[in-house]
């Protein structure tokens, strides 16, 4: 399969008339489409409206050239749908991850009405405010434990009554899994797992009801590739691979291999691969099991063990997340157990080729007047939303500038000639924002942007004061600091 690997690939197969069609230029479009800005389904309609045999053969190419390695495969509907997969290459500086790796957690068929309600509502409840925005869970994992169809169906239909969240359906047992695809019509859930065994009835129930299959082979990567072909063969095109679940010290070196295996065999043109891959973090909870009987024999801490387990499944979550993990189920609900793994999600699927930065304009925090102090800082987010947390949690009601370093943080952004006085002359200018007005003259400046003090003084003909260097000390210096005792 031919791949696009720069605008010019696809440049050829747009038509001439683009400005007038999408408001930019053939070049542009096609820039647009590499990296993903637009996708092709966007624009379909329009590049199809000719209806000739020539953009026919045209759409059908640029379908060819933008269609990534690895598969597409959307689990859920609705808003809180997810896709996963979509990726073309192995490293992140190459091009980009696209489609932020979901966070499934489990649930079991054997909780009670309470514990289940309770556990669903902390799952789909749990968010985290981080850059400038909130970071989620994103999936359930309904795991059957009991083994018995009417059980499970009961627990998958009590959870779709109190969420909209995708759900991923476990058991090995075709009858089990139709009792949840049955509760689960028309939701689009993920089925785990296909394996050997029971290939035959879970590729019958995944064309039944139309949805994805997760392919599982306990770790062997050939049988894991045989077992894909024949779905693939049987009709079976929706499948996400599952590499195996180590959860041994030992072990998961060899999951983390697995992983790598699958994903470059894919990306180097193996089909039978070129799919989303799960992992399976929770099993870091299967070896504590067994860590748990023995504690009890030798009297150990049972909180130490507990401890150990979600310390591990964290650790495993992460590193699998940096080497190809498009979706993850895991257990641990503490907030130590979590954050780390949102937060990894979080910037790995960042586009390196973008700076995380926000608009640069002025931000009123609070409720502030012509007696509030001024500040500015660069629109790098990590620093703006860093800056901006430490004023809002504290009630200081001020004015902050968000000055345009092309999303540099302040000290790079000064060495590197982006952030000048004129340049923070521009942002205040740009917001409209009058000095006379304000009952000090004066500007609070970064620490680490302390060498512009006498540019911004002579330029802007402000008081310039220079602020701690870490925005965390930032409060208790406006309490000694402002109103300043020289008013200008």
């Amino acid at each position: 399969m031919r791949k696009a690997k720069s605008p010019l690939d696809v440049y050829m197969y747009l038509p001439n008339d683009c400005e007038k069609l999408f408001g930019k230029s053939k070049m542009t479009m096609a820039s647009d489409l590499v990296s993903r800005r637009i996708r092709l389904s966007e624009i379909k309609d329009a590049l199809l409206s000719q209806k000739t045999p020539e953009s026919v053969r045209d759409f059908e190419a640029l379908t060819e050239l933008l269609q990534p390695t690895i598969s597409e495969i959307q689990i859920g509907v609705g808003e809180r749908a997810v896709t996963i997969g979509g990726d073309d290459v192995m490293f992140r500086h190459t091009l980009s991850f696209y489609n932020k790796t979901p966070i499934a957690v489990d649930v079991w068929d054997t909780m009670s009405d309470a514990a289940l309600s309770e556990r669903v509502d902390k799952i789909q409840s749990f968010k985290k405010f981080y850059v400038g925005e909130f970071l989620y869970l994103d999936m359930i994992a309904v795991r059957s434990v009991s083994n018995n169809p009417e059980t499970f169906g009961k627990c998958v239909a009590a959870i779709l009554k109190k969420s909209n969240m995708p759900l991923i359906l476990c058991t090995k047992n075709a009858d089990v899994m139709r009792a949840g695809l049955a509760a689960a019509a028309g939701q689009n859930p993920l089925m785990y797992a296909c394996d050997m065994k029971n290939r035959m009835e879970m590729a019958k129930l995944a064309l039944e009801f139309d949805v994805p299959l997760v392919v599982s082979a306990n770790g062997d990567l050939n049988e894991l590739k045989s077992l894909a072909a024949a779905l693939q063969k049987a009709g079976v095109t929706k499948l996400v691979l599952d590499p195996g679940a180590g959860c041994g010290n030992s072990e998961i070196g060899q999951t983390f291999l697995n992983f790598i295996q699958i994903r470059k065999a894919a990306l180097d043109g193996d089909a039978d691969l070129a799919y989303p891959l799960i992992a399976l973090p929770i099993a870091s909870w299967r070896r504590s099991a067994k860590e748990i009987r023995a504690s009890a024999a030798d009297k150990s801490p049972m909180e130490s063990v507990l401890a150990d387990a979600g310390y591990f499944e964290t650790m495993t979550a992460t590193a699998l997340t940096v080497r190809y993990a498009d979706i993850m189920i895991i257990h641990g609900l503490e907030p130590y157990e979590v954050l780390p793994l949102l937060h990894v999600t979080k910037m790995i699927y960042t586009d390196p080729r973008t700076p995380a930065s926000v608009e640069p304009k002025m931000y009123t925090i609070g409720n502030p007047t012509h007696e509030s102090p001024v500040l500015f800082t660069t629109n790098f987010a990590l620093t703006f939303y860093t800056v901006e947390s430490d004023l809002a949690s504290s009630n200081v009601d001020c004015y902050l500038l968000s000055v345009n370093t092309g999303g540099l943080g302040v000290e790079a952004a000064v060495a590197g000639g982006q952030l000048t006085a004129g340049v923070i002359q521009a942002g205040f200018e740009n917001a409209a924002f009058d000095f006379d007005a304000m009952a000090c003259k004066t500007l609070i400046l970064p620490g680490l942007a302390a060498r512009l003090q006498n540019d911004i003084e002579k330029e802007m003909k402000v008081s310039a004061l220079v602020g701690p260097m870490d925005s965390g000390r930032l409060v208790k210096w406006l309490e000694e600091n402002w109103p300043p005792k020289n008013k200008t």
